[in-house]
C-alpha cells in the first residue's frame, strides 16, 4: 500500500492518467492531423458554436491537460509538439 491520501485511490488515479494518455496517443497515431487550439478568451456561446461547427464538420474537439497530451505526444514520437503545449 502506497503512504498518501487515499492510497488504493492514488493508484487509481495514476491508472486513469495513464488510460487518458494511451487514448490521446491513439488518437495522435491515427489522425491524420492534429491542430492545437488556444480557445481562452472565447465566451462559452462562442467555444459552443465552435464545437457546433466542428461535430457538424465531423471534426473531434477534445480538451485535454497539456502534461497529458505532452506525454502522449512524446509516446507518439510527435515531441515538436510539445512547442505548441
Amino acid at each position: 500500500m502506497k503512504k498518501s491520501t487515499g492510497g488504493v485511490r492514488m493508484s487509481s488515479a495514476i491508472e486513469q492518467k495513464k488510460l487518458i494518455v494511451d487514448e490521446i496517443a491513439d488518437k495522435f497515431k491515427a489522425s491524420k492531423s492534429t491542430v492545437v487550439v488556444d480557445y481562452r478568451g472565447l465566451t462559452v456561446a462562442e467555444v459552443t458554436e465552435l464545437r457546433k461547427q466542428l461535430r457538424d464538420a465531423g471534426i473531434e474537439f477534445k480538451v485535454y491537460k497539456n502534461s497529458m497530451a505532452r506525454r502522449a505526444a512524446e509516446a507518439s514520437e510527435l515531441s515538436g509538439l510539445n512547442e505548441a503545449l
